[in-house]
C-alpha cells in the first residue's frame, strides 16, 4: 500500500446538509459533493441501541452500523465514496483517509454516536467495507470548520528523538474501582525504546498526582502524553462532564473535570495525548466538547486517542502496543490506529464493540511524526529485506531449535505483538516444531523481520546467531 493519504473530508454542518471534499496528498481539491443528511434511517431499534450502549452485540452492530453509514452517505454520496474508494484503494493502492467532521454546537446529538462502526450496507454488494477497521482506510475525528491552514505538523524535529510520557494513576485506597494494568505498556516501551535510537521513555510518572502531571508536561516536554487511569461522563447539575481520576497523595481518587485536565496542557502542548482510559472518548448528546478527550482538541492538542466505551485491560493494551509498533515502522497516526484496530478484531471479532470504543481525533496537517522516508538506524535495519543464504538458513534454524523451546518462540511474538503483528507465529504453518521453524525463518526473511527478531532473541541469549548476521 502505498504511503500517499488522499483525504475524504466529510462535513456536516446542519441537519440537512453532507458537503463532501476529496483532497489529494498535496491538499488539492479532487472532486467536491453534497448529499442530504438522513436522520430518518436512524429508526428507533438503532436508537435504542445508540442510547445503550449493551445492546451493541451480534446482528445489532451491524444493524447500527449500516445505519450510520446511510445516515451521512444518500445514494448519490453513497456512489460517490465508492467511486473514491475503487480509484484511490483498489486501483491506484493508495491510503484513503476518511475525515469526520460534525457542526458540534448545533448537533452535538450527532458527536456522541459511535462513527466507528460505519460499514457499507451489504444489500449494495460492494464487498466488506468497514470504515475503522479497513486497513486500507483510516476514519478519524475532527473539529469541525477548522482549514488546511489552520492544522499543525506533528513531525519530530530532525537528529531528535520522539520522547514519550507514561503517566499512571491508580488510586490505591479506593477499592471499587476496576484494576487497571499499566506493566504491560510499560514492558513494551522500554523494549521498542532499546531495540529504536528515535525514542525516549521518560521516567514512568506513578501515581500521578495533579504537581506531577503539569510538572512533567512543563519540564520534560513530552511529544507523546500516554494516560493510564480511569475515566467516566457523568451528570452534574444537569450537565454531563466528563472526568479522569488523578491520585491524591493519601491514594484517593482525584477525579478531575475535562476543563481542568485539559488546562495543565497550557504550558505545553504534545504532539498526541492518549487516554488508555474507559470514557474519555464518549460524548454527551447535549454537549459537544463534555469528554475529556474534546476538551484536549480546544485546547489544542493537534492528536487525541481515547475510549469512547468501557474497555477490557487486556483490549486496550493491546491496541496500544499496536499502535506504537506502527508508527515506529514510519506510518501515520491515523493508519496505526486504524490497523490497530483492525487487529482487535482479528482477537475479538466484529461481534463485539471492541474494535469501535477506540477513536481517534486528528487536528493535524499529516498523521507523520517522521518525514516520509525519514527513519532511526534501527527501523532501516529492520526494513532491509535480509536474505540468507541455505546454509546460514540450516545455520539459524539449528540455533532455534537448539537455544529455544516452541513455548519460547511463542512467547516471544507473544510479547511482542506490537513490532510483528497478532498471531504471527500460529499463522505459519507445520505440524511439528522443526517444520515451523523452517517456514518461519523464510517468513521472517520475506517480511524484513529477520534482524528484528534475532535482536529480540539477543536481549536473553547476547550471543544468539552470531554467525548469521553477526
Amino acid at each position: 500500500m502505498d504511503k500517499a493519504e488522499s483525504i475524504y473530508q466529510i462535513c456536516v454542518p446542519n441537519e440537512n446538509l453532507v458537503r463532501v471534499t476529496l483532497w489529494s496528498p498535496a491538499f488539492q481539491v479532487l472532486n467536491e459533493a453534497t448529499g442530504r443528511l438522513r436522520l430518518d434511517r436512524l429508526n428507533q431499534r438503532v436508537q435504542d441501541c445508540l442510547t445503550d450502549s449493551s445492546r451493541l452485540t451480534g446482528e445489532s452492530i451491524q444493524r447500527v452500523g449500516e445505519a450510520l453509514f446511510e445516515c451521512l452517505f444518500d445514494n448519490q454520496l453513497r456512489e460517490d465514496f465508492w467511486q473514491t474508494y475503487r480509484e484511490i484503494v483498489i486501483q491506484k493502492q493508495q491510503r484513503l483517509q476518511v475525515s469526520l467532521e460534525i457542526n458540534e454546537t448545533a448537533m452535538p446529538e450527532l458527536i456522541a454516536y459511535p462513527w466507528e462502526l460505519m460499514r457499507f450496507p451489504q444489500r449494495y454488494q460492494r464487498g466488506e467495507i468497514l470504515l475503522a477497521t479497513d486497513p486500507n482506510l483510516s476514519l478519524v475525528r475532527s473539529r469541525y470548520n477548522v482549514t488546511v491552514d489552520d492544522k499543525p505538523a506533528i513531525q519530530v524535529t530532525a537528529n531528535e528523538s520522539l520522547k514519550i510520557a507514561l503517566v499512571v494513576a491508580i488510586p490505591t485506597a479506593y477499592s471499587q474501582l476496576s484494576q487497571v494494568d499499566y506493566q504491560e505498556v510499560q514492558r513494551f516501551l522500554t523494549r521498542l525504546a532499546n531495540q529504536q535510537d528515535n525514542l525516549d521513555v521518560l521516567p514512568v510518572i506513578n501515581p500521578a498526582t495533579s504537581r506531577k502531571v503539569a510538572t512533567q508536561l512543563s519540564q520534560n516536554q513530552p511529544d507523546i502524553f500516554h494516560f493510564i487511569g480511569h475515566g467516566k461522563l457523568i451528570s452534574e447539575n444537569d450537565k454531563d462532564v466528563g472526568q479522569v481520576a488523578l491520585v491524591l497523595d493519601s491514594g484517593e481518587p482525584d477525579w478531575k473535570t475535562a476543563d481542568f485536565f485539559s488546562r495543565l496542557f497550557t504550558q505545553h502542548r504534545p504532539k498526541i495525548v492518549i487516554l488508555q482510559a474507559c470514557e474519555t472518548g464518549k460524548q454527551s448528546e447535549t454537549d459537544g466538547f463534555s469528554s475529556v478527550a474534546s476538551r484536549l482538541v480546544l485546547q489544542g492538542i493537534p492528536v487525541v486517542i481515547a475510549m469512547q466505551y468501557q474497555v477490557s485491560n487486556y483490549t486496550v493494551s493491546g491496541f496500544v502496543n499496536d499502535f506504537y509498533g506502527e508508527i515506529v515502522k514510519g506510518n501515520s497516526v491515523n493508519a496505526a490506529v486504524q490497523q490497530a484496530r483492525f487487529n482487535i478484531t482479528l482477537d475479538n471479532g466484529y461481534e463485539q464493540l471492541d474494535f469501535a470504543i477506540p477513536v481517534i481525533y486528528m487536528n493535524a496537517v499529516d498523521g507523520y511524526l517522521w518525514e516520509k522516508g525519514r527513519l532511526g538506524e534501527g527501523e532501516q535495519q529492520r526494513a532491509v529485506l535480509v536474505q540468507l543464504t541455505d546454509e546460514l538458513k540450516k545455520k539459524l534454524r539449528d540455533e532455534i531449535e537448539t537455544v529455544l523451546s516452541e513455548d519460547q518462540v511463542k512467547s516471544i511474538f507473544l510479547e511482542n505483538e506490537g513490532m510483528f503483528g497478532r498471531n504471527f507465529y500460529n499463522q505459519i504453518p507445520g505440524g511439528d516444531y522443526h517444520t515451523r521453524v523452517i517456514r518461519l525463518i523464510r517468513e521472517l526473511e520475506n517480511r524484513g523481520y529477520l534482524s528484528l527478531f534475532i535482536a529480540v532473541v539477543r536481549e536473553d541469549y547476547p550471543n544468539f546467531a552470531q554467525d548469521v548476521l553477526g
